[in-house]
Parts: structure tokens; C-alpha cells; sequence
């Protein structure tokens, strides 16, 4: 599970750049697509259409804190290939995790770096 109150100084600045990218009314439909998920709807649809309206890059860059957060080594921002990342984010945690297994067989995460993203408790 994801504990912002573990993240590093550098990674709270990374976010905080990221969240300054959104303009203000996408983040207030980020803050209500939140809320929304954490008092149980379903907003699986309205969150697609809200990442399709994203910056670029803005999913890398969360993507790569939350590696950071589960102790995982990733390339500065500036290095990392945005050829080789997945043109949609997967649906569900199978495609998720099809994701991760993909990411071993090419050598771009280490087994080890597999088992941390797919089961952080251990």
C-alpha cells in the first residue's frame, strides 16, 4: 500500500512539480475523482477520460515516485525512454501485472524489482 507519509523530501518536491502542471479545474476533478473513489464509486471511467487529458509525461513522473516510495532504483526523470512505457494504463490488476512481467523478460526491472512492485509488504 502506498504511505505518502514515507516519501523522501525529493520525492514530495517531484510531486509537487508534477501537481503544479495540471491546471486548476484538473485538479479539483482530481481532488473529486478521489474523493468520489474513497466514499466507493465506481469512477474507473471518469478517471480514463481525466488521464487521457493529462500532460505529458505526468503519469511517468507519478509512476516513477511510487517506484521510488517502494525502494526501487529508477533512471532520473530526464533518462527515462517514454517509447518503452505502455501507450494505456492497464484496466485491472491483471493487465497491471502483465505490465510488470513484461518489464522483467525485456531487462528493464530485475526480478527482485518485480516482487517489491507486486507484493511491497514482504
Amino acid at each position: 500500500m502506498f504511505d505518502p507519509s514515507k516519501l523522501s523530501p525529493e520525492a514530495i518536491a517531484e510531486v509537487t512539480t508534477l501537481m503544479r502542471q495540471l491546471k486548476p479545474e484538473q485538479m479539483m476533478r482530481l481532488q473529486t475523482l478521489m474523493h468520489n473513489s474513497m466514499a466507493g464509486f465506481d469512477v474507473s471511467k471518469e478517471m480514463q477520460a481525466f488521464e487521457a487529458e493529462l500532460p505529458a509525461g505526468f503519469r511517468e513522473g507519478m509512476a516513477r515516485v511510487l517506484y521510488l516510495s517502494q525502494g526501487i532504483p529508477v533512471p532520473p526523470r530526464a533518462a527515462v525512454n517514454e517509447a518503452s512505457a505502455p501507450s494505456a494504463l492497464p484496466h485491472n490488476e491483471q493487465e497491471a501485472r502483465m505490465v510488470i512481467l513484461r518489464s522483467v523478460a525485456s531487462g528493464m526491472m530485475s526480478p527482485e524489482e518485480a516482487l517489491k512492485v507486486l507484493f511491497p509488504e514482504n
